[in-house]
């Protein structure tokens, strides 16, 4: 008898740990959750402002210097506005295409043009007879992912079809056919632009080339 009192006097103790190590593990797991959860809403922390020298042009034609923030928490966000440090002091204020009309730094320069009704910075890539230019934007990829899309321009600054002088987008997938009225004096540059994929630096590439004949001949 005292042998069955001792063995269910032990299995009633195993009994009784098995649960209270269960309970523990319940509650660490359930306050592992809670954290994550908790960690998940928390914004991203801020980076701190990355300012480099710049300038913006302003309304009326007036060029000011100072710094830019060139770290903005959404890359988009160059395209629109952006952060702006007078040299003589002061803190960081946001500047909009109703304030300037072209800004810059470490080389990049931005100028605005209206796209489907709306102010908007784009970048311009190569400067000379034809500019062209890029414009970041949020969108989904043909996959359906959030990700940074990006669409380009071209202009022609001495055309004599004021058509050509406008900034015109390229469509993603005619790009080749719309550079033709730009490029159709150097035809041999334009048929050389891949028409199933488009490649940025051939494009840049085969403008810039374009642009040097013109450079040298004075045209």
């Amino acid at each position: 008898m005292s042998v069955q009192l001792k063995r269910g006097h032990s299995k009633i103790h195993s009994n009784l740990k098995f649960n209270i190590v269960k309970k523990l593990l319940s509650i660490i797991l359930l306050f592992a959750a809670s954290m994550v959860a908790f960690a998940q809403r928390q914004p991203p922390p801020k980076a701190e402002p990355v300012l480099s020298p710049g300038y913006y042009v302003g309304s009326k034609g007036d060029t000011v210097r100072g710094e830019i923030q060139v770290n903005p928490e959404d890359v988009t966000e160059l395209y629109h506005k952006f952060s702006f440090k007078p040299a003589k002091g002061g803190k960081l204020m946001q500047v909009d295409p109703k304030k300037a009309r072209a800004y810059g730094f470490n080389n990049r320069h931005f100028v605005m043009v209206p796209v489907d009704g709306e102010d908007v910075y784009l970048e311009r890539l190569v400067t000379g007879r034809l500019n062209f230019f890029e414009f970041k934007r949020n969108g989904k990829n043909e996959q359906g992912y959030e990700t940074v899309l990006a669409d380009y321009f071209i202009q022609d600054s001495r055309a004599n079809d004021p058509r050509l002088k406008e900034v015109k987008k390229l469509g993603a997938r005619t790009y080749r056919a719309d550079m033709e009225p730009y490029m159709k004096d150097q035809p041999m540059l334009w048929t050389d632009i891949d028409k199933y994929k488009f490649d940025k630096n051939a494009v840049i590439n085969a403008i810039k080339e374009f642009n040097r004949f013109y450079a040298t001949n004075g045209k």
